[in-house]
Parts: C-alpha cells; structure tokens; sequence
C-alpha cells in the first residue's frame, strides 16, 4: 500500500510516519520531498515558494510516485499536494505564482496522486505548536491557510485525488490505530 501523508507544517506527520512505519516495519519511508530536493540542489528552499521551487517539488514528488507499483508498502511524507497548497498560498500573498502556472501544475500533482492508494490528512489541531526545523517559514495564520487549502482540494470536487482519504486526530497512538485501521479495511 502505498500511503501520502498531507498537512500543514509542524502538524505531526513526520511524526505519525515514523510511528506508522515502527508499528508496521514492512512499510519503507519517503522522505520529506522539500528535504531530499534541498539536499540535492544545496539550495535550502525559498521563504516564499517560487515557480522554480514549485516545480521541483512537484517533479520529485510525481516522480518518487511514479516508480511505485501497486503492492508495495511506502510512507510518502507529504507529496505534491502539499506543494500544490503552498502554491496556491503564494498565488494569494501576492508571490509570483499565478493561475495559469497552477493550472500547470494541477495535471501533475493528479498525476501523482494517481499512484496512491491512500491519503492520510493530518489537520492542523490547537494543541501542535510551530516548530523551528530549518523548514519552516509559515506564521500560524498562513499555516491555518494551508491547512483549509488541503481540506478544500482533499475534498472530490477537487478531482486530484482518486484514493481513499482519512483524516487522523488524537494522540499519537491513536493516530497510528486509524491509519492502521484503514490499511486493513483496504
């Protein structure tokens, strides 16, 4: 099963993929996309995402998917849907992204997410604070932005995702149990 993890910064999927793959160690893991992209250019991302680093992002990501097949067990943290949101986010905090470029990006990310089996929503809760990691650049309203972003283009209309979506809350353990929960129930 492959599983894409999405959220806002500093929401716990990280941390949830690690407990994910501990519980289940049949499962390998993907690394964060903005991470593997930084360490590969030596460029640390942008404060503001720009089309550059959007398509890269995008890139990596459609193409760490895409050499999935079905049957195998990988942990994506975050994918290009998280790059999508943060553009749309930029497009609306007057950054240089604009409408035709998402409407660039829109087929890839669907292409993407085509290889998924299951989307793991991990909304953003009052109780997570904004941890400094080197990667962070969002103030907490423009993380609640991304964070209704992802909702609106996790949701059907949006037609970018095909797979199974399950929003995970609560603690730790409990967020591992619902995860778990809809790996059997696939």
């Amino acid at each position: 099963m492959r599983i894409v993890f999405a959220g806002t910064q500093s929401v716990g999927k990280t941390t949830l993929v690690e407990d994910l793959h501990a519980a289940c160690p049949v499962f390998r893991v993907e690394e964060e996309p903005i991470r593997a992209v930084a360490r590969a250019t030596g460029e640390p991302p942008p404060a503001i995402p720009t089309r550059r680093a959007e398509r890269r992002l995008v890139a990596y990501g459609l193409e760490r998917l895409a050499a999935t097949r079905p049957g195998d067990h990988v942990l994506f943290d975050r994918s290009p849907l998280d790059a999508f949101a943060h553009a749309i986010l930029s497009m609306e905090v007057g950054g240089e992204i604009d409408p035709a470029f998402l409407a660039e990006l829109r087929p890839r990310v669907r292409e993407a997410l085509a290889n998924a089996d299951l989307v793991v929503f991990v909304p953003l809760e009052d109780n997570v604070g904004n941890r400094n990691d080197g990667f962070r650049y969002l103030d907490e309203s423009n993380r609640r932005r991304v964070d209704g972003i992802l909702k609106d283009l996790l949701l059907p209309s949006g037609r970018l995702v095909l797979a199974p979506v399950i929003t995970v809350r609560g603690d730790r353990s409990t967020r591992v149990d619902q995860v778990r929960t809809s790996i059997a129930d696939a």
